[in-house]
């Protein structure tokens, strides 16, 4: 749960505008840091970027849910990489009718707090844990923050709708599209909750893979190398 789903005209002007203005002021601050960076790591970042849009604009199953990478973006790309991708993808999957374009700053702030914590807690973990179980907490940790999130966004759409009187028809997150607001919250964390638990198990089990397939093949992209004495390994 990692992805808003809600149309235009549905959060008022400061609620999304102010999601806005802090994504770009963000975005402003990692610009800095790009222009440090060599036109081979640009382009690495693009090629995991069009990866995580595939990833987003692919559903699975019958609840519409997708998997976002977030968690592997931030760990591979950095914390201020990550929200650009996140940001870029958010745009694109808007225009796609993935949500409206006025939630692009706020999902863009949601992937990116996730992003930026499966980056942090890779970093702590890695020196003592094998690449893929690292990539793995990592992302789990940055997937249940997004959800955090997600749900502290929706509480408040909803909040606000009960005090409008203004009725959604789509609002999802990697999860449930179409779930109607009028039910509350209670009704909505009903079907959002279990799914928010089975979008960390898929999106950590993806990490996994990721991690053993980069370590053996390339482990040089890994921000930081496996241990390289087996007994430091955790189990």
């Amino acid at each position: 749960m990692s992805h808003l789903h809600i149309p235009d005209g549905l959060l008022p002007v400061w609620v999304w505008g102010s999601g806005l203005l802090i994504a770009l002021l963000f975005l402003i601050l990692g610009s800095r840091r790009a222009r440090t960076q060599s036109p081979q790591h640009i382009a690495y970042q693009g090629a995991l970027g069009g990866l995580m849009l595939a990833a987003m604009a692919i559903p699975l199953g019958p609840f519409e849910y997708h998997v976002t990478l977030a968690g592997p973006m931030g760990i591979l790309l950095g914390g201020a990489g990550a929200f650009q991708v996140a940001f870029v993808v958010s745009a694109i999957l808007a225009l796609m009718g993935h949500g409206g374009l006025t939630v692009v700053g706020l999902n863009a702030l949601v992937l990116g707090s996730g992003a930026w914590a499966a980056h942090r807690v890779y970093r702590a973990v890695a020196p003592r844990m094998r690449p893929a179980r690292a990539l793995a907490l990592g992302t789990a940790a940055g997937q249940a923050l997004a959800g955090l999130l997600w749900f502290a966004v929706v509480g408040l759409s909803l909040k606000l709708e009960s005090a409008g009187g203004a009725t959604s028809r789509h609002v999802g997150a990697g999860g449930p599209v179409g779930l109607g607001l009028g039910g509350g919250f209670g009704a909505l964390a009903v079907l959002a909750v279990p799914l928010w638990f089975l979008g960390i198990v898929v999106e950590s089990v993806i990490a996994f893979g990721l991690g053993r397939f980069l370590a053996r093949v390339q482990p040089g992209l890994l921000p930081v190398a496996p241990p390289a004495d087996p007994a430091r390994e955790v189990a």
